[in-house]
């Protein structure tokens, strides 16, 4: 499962794969790596503090959970026993999924319930890394965002050729676009996972389907394209906008 979590520490936003999760709906909780205090944090998924309840703090991106363990009803016997014998008051914990290593790691299980976040290097905790970071290209960051504008040519002379849009069960959301630039690239895929805001608008009968600048920006709240040149993300653009919090691409083979 891969996220968008809000740090414990300075309330901003970040990427992360979830390592488990405890309990279920409203008061789930989520353990999850803060790459920029190169630490893991307990982060519930509702903020649940003064004038800020009800705000989600975990905006789940993809909900695969492949590798997840489910602990719950006789499972949870071994973690009651390690708070008996080590005098650890059980929380309020009905139910928890996640790799075997972490969640059979009752230390730093506990450790993390108690503050919240805990400094990597005290366990050993295997490290994750996106399923599919082998077949797509993820745009994280503002650079790799200007990177990929330069390789396409700021999706100059571009066509918008095809674009899908899927809901999971889950309510997480993504958007698959394809673009045509043939002549300077060739066809890539846009993957926008995470979708908050999808616009599209055709071109008029009379008019060329040709895009001739976009904007791709990418801060901490995540990824706004529109099939203009715009200086700042500006929602009330009224062509294509598309938000959404990750985006990854990756290059099509051209039909011969």
């Amino acid at each position: 499962m891969y996220v968008q979590a809000v740090s414990n520490i300075n309330r901003f936003f970040f990427p992360s794969m979830v390592y488990a999760q405890i309990n279920l709906g409203g008061p789930a909780s989520f353990i999850v790596y803060n790459k920029w205090q190169n630490t893991f944090e307990l982060v519930d998924y509702m903020d649940r503090s003064g004038s800020h309840h009800g705000n989600v703090q975990v905006h789940i991106i993809q909900p695969d959970t492949d590798g997840f363990e489910i602990y719950d009803k006789a499972k949870l016997l071994k973690f009651k026993a390690y708070c008996k014998e080590n005098d650890i008051e059980y929380p309020d914990m009905k139910f928890v999924s996640g790799y075997p290593d972490v969640c059979e790691n009752y230390a730093f299980i506990f450790d993390l319930i108690a503050n919240r976040s805990v400094p990597v290097d005290r366990y050993e905790i295997t490290m994750r890394d996106l399923p599919d970071i082998n077949e797509w290209h993820y745009i994280q960051t503002p650079e790799q965002a200007e990177e990929f504008m330069k390789l396409f040519v700021g999706f100059h002379d571009s066509n918008l050729v095809k674009i899908t849009y899927e809901e999971s069960v889950s309510g997480s959301k993504k958007a698959n676009a394809i673009f045509d630039n043939s002549g300077w690239f060739g066809v890539a895929e846009l993957c926008f996972e995470g979708v908050q805001y999808l616009r599209i608008v055709p071109p008029e009968e009379i008019m060329f389907s040709d895009i001739l600048s976009a904007t791709l920006q990418v801060d901490e709240n995540g990824v706004f394209w529109a099939d203009c040149y715009l200086e700042t993300p500006d929602m009330s653009y009224d062509g294509s906008i598309i938000r959404a919090l990750s985006l990854k691409w990756r290059k099509l083979e051209e039909e011969k």
